[in-house]
């Protein structure tokens, strides 16, 4: 199960990260009003921010497995190389327009421009923070229940094997 752990919080990792949209590349100059759009409110979100605090959780989930502790550094120095080419922010910004219209970007961007919207922003990094520890807790009281589940489909399918892995 070692290996399957060290899988789910790497693709975890890489998961959060993403979404919390890590902005450290600034970007080629918007292509359109709606590019633009979406670049603004990538960057007011402050995706570095937002990633760094989901970061700090995984780490928290690292810190927690007595395997992968002592490489908490490692998963701290590969984030940080994968994101460091400035690659997420215009990928995120495809996102965005994808998901939302120009004039729905620049409500949400006029909503977390207003107090709330501030306010939002500055609690969220360690409301994600606390939302991670609880899932991590719910997740270590119910360990035993996911490896007896993954036990019992392993023997499941090894008696009824599926055409389609």
């Amino acid at each position: 199960m070692r290996g399957s752990t060290f899988r789910i919080i790497v693709v975890s990792l890489t998961l959060l990260l993403s979404l919390a949209g890590m902005a450290l590349g600034q970007g080629p100059a918007p292509a359109s009003s709606h590019e633009q759009a979406a670049r603004e409110l990538y960057r007011l979100l402050g995706g570095e921010k937002l990633a760094q605090a989901g970061a700090e959780a995984m780490m928290g989930v690292i810190r927690g497995n007595p395997d992968l502790a002592p490489y908490e550094d490692v998963f701290r120095a590969w984030y940080k190389k994968v994101f460091a080419d400035g690659n997420l922010e215009p990928e995120m910004v495809k996102i965005y327009m994808g998901a939302f219209t120009e004039d729905e970007l620049r409500q949400m961007t006029a909503f977390y421009r207003s107090p709330v919207g501030q306010k939002s922003l500055a609690k969220m990094p360690e409301v994600l923070k606390q939302g991670a520890d609880v899932g991590i807790k719910l997740g270590q009281q119910h360990i035993g229940e996911l490896q007896e589940m993954i036990e019992a489909a392993k023997k499941e399918r090894e008696k009824n094997p599926s055409p389609n892995p």
